[in-house]
């Protein structure tokens, strides 16, 4: 099963919350975690010799720490011992290269002379990284090169021979001959980078490599002279780091690395490189709407849900309601699973013949909880089973159905029974309540067993009406709003905590 999907291989700890896993190798070792302190973003890397790789690496960062992943120490889950590290969200030169055409000179320069200069203070402590390659040069939320993973890095008295990535290590490696002099094989990488940085793929072996002037005829020759040196089967030919940093910045001018549009969609945001165009713009409809706040609306400062005002109604003082409508529970897929039904149709589909046919998730004892109950699928659908729930509730006005919806001693719950209590003081009730579901997906585990779930939704119009059963007003169909919600599991069954966040 895929990591992503289980989130019982989610490792797990006290005053953090765990986003996502950052490999989709299975068992993922590397994952996103967020500080409930500060809400700030870290990577947790799970290792089995988590205090000794840390030891190594405070030690490597004392000379060149500005360009190096930052370490915070280690970290204890159910999973075992973590490293817990730096999140850079613009992710590796690799992946962005995976997106984009290949880089300008002016960018290389950029993405990998400071990595060359970080080298050099490495190798003038006795220190080699070991595995330098594109896809462990990472890009910070301002766009600058930070080099880690330093799994394989070692010092100069240890002569055993390392590793690396395929298309990035020098022949020697593979040959598991030792180093004549520190740092060649680094600088090797560092060369073998520039290559993939201005072609978009590796370098070739030796024995198969075009001539450089053939596959970068644009290139200033001293750039032609740095790839061939940097690249030279023989380790005494190469410069050294701080040769490379030296001439890569008199080659050319650098430049800011392009990653619009190109950064995973769930990190974009993070990124403090946005255009001015569209800063100044949402600045602008923000200002616009603050007038209407101040003519009376109200401001809700935390996540809630929505209030509606009636308008006057035949015979009727104006009236308003707290009516528990205003928020979307609901979701339609995750990660391109159709839940409810097939893309594109309305979430008051069935079923796919498929999932009719899945053996459901049964929790026959509160104390043993199955794997089941934390796959993506079974949380998702117990959410979108919970949210229809409530809506029922609401308009059939059952103040038992409503209270098995939440944890104990849940405000939203309060909230929800305040409503149908000034409902019935006024002699209305609800009809039509529903939400339009998109886009829901689980977001986050914290601890102990709660689920955090994003999800896009819409209140379709619905009624209030009186004892009759006549209509008294009608409440148009609202906007589209992006909510991010808690699942507890609470005795082997899911129910709705609080909702963390809403935004148009």
């Amino acid at each position: 099963m895929n990591d992503s999907n289980n989130l019982l291989a989610w490792p797990t700890c006290p005053g953090y919350v765990t986003v996502r896993p950052l490999k989709a190798k299975s068992p993922c070792k590397v994952w996103l975690m967020r500080r409930d302190s500060d809400q700030s973003y870290m990577v947790l890397k799970l290792s089995s010799n988590a205090e000794s790789i840390c030891s190594l690496r405070q030690k490597q960062v004392e000379s060149a720490r500005k360009y190096v992943i930052d370490f915070y120490g280690t970290l204890s889950t159910q999973l075992g011992e973590g490293i817990l590290m730096e999140y850079c969200p613009g992710g590796s030169l690799a992946q962005l290269l995976e997106e984009r055409a290949p880089f300008s000179l002016g960018e290389c320069v950029t993405a990998l002379a400071p990595v060359a200069q970080t080298l050099a203070a490495l190798h003038s402590t006795g220190q080699v990284h070991g595995d330098v390659s594109a896809g462990n040069v990472l890009l910070t939320a301002d766009g600058m090169p930070k080099l880690g993973d330093f799994q394989e890095s070692r010092t100069g008295i240890d002569q055993t021979p390392g590793s690396g990535t395929p298309g990035f290590m020098a022949p020697e490696v593979s040959a598991r001959e030792p180093e004549g002099r520190l740092g060649e094989q680094d600088v090797y990488s560092l060369g073998a980078c520039l290559w993939f940085l201005l072609e978009g793929t590796a370098p070739p072996e030796p024995n198969m490599r075009p001539p450089v002037t053939v596959i970068f005829p644009s290139v200033p020759t001293l750039v032609h002279e740095l790839l061939l040196d940097s690249l030279h089967q023989d380790p005494v030919q190469r410069p050294t780091a701080e040769q490379f940093a030296r001439t890569l910045f008199a080659a050319a001018q650098a430049e800011a690395i392009t990653w619009e549009q190109c950064t995973p969609v769930e990190s974009t945001h993070l990124m403090a490189t946005v255009h001015p165009s569209e800063v100044r713009g949402r600045r602008r409809r923000r200002r616009s709407r603050r007038p209407q706040a101040e003519k009376g609306q109200k401001d809700y400062a935390a996540p809630e849900w929505r209030m509606h005002e009636l308008r006057r109604t035949p015979g009727r003082a104006k009236v308003y309601l707290a009516v528990a409508g205003g928020v979307a529970l609901v979701g339609v897929s995750f990660l391109g699973v159709n839940l409810v039904g097939e893309r594109g149709q309305s979430e008051s589909g069935t079923l796919s013949q498929t999932q009719e046919r899945r053996e459901p998730c049964r929790i026959l004892d509160g104390a043993v909880v199955p794997a089941c109950a934390f796959s993506a699928e079974t949380v998702i659908a117990s959410f979108i089973k919970l949210s229809r729930e409530r809506d029922a509730a609401l308009e059939s006005e059952d103040l038992k159905a409503l209270s098995a919806i939440y944890p104990p001693a849940s405000e939203q719950f309060q909230r929800d029974q305040q409503t149908l209590e000034r409902l019935d003081s006024l002699k209305l009730g609800i009809n039509g309540l529903a939400t339009r579901l998109e886009d829901i997906s689980v977001t986050a585990r914290a601890q102990p067993d709660t689920v955090i779930l994003r999800a896009t939704s819409t209140q379709e119009a619905y009624d209030y009406v009186d004892s009759a059963n006549r209509v008294v007003h009608q409440v148009a169909r609202g906007t589209r709003e992006r909510i991010e919600v808690e699942l507890k599991l609470i005795e082997g069954n899911w129910k709705i905590g609080k909702v963390l966040s809403r935004e148009a």
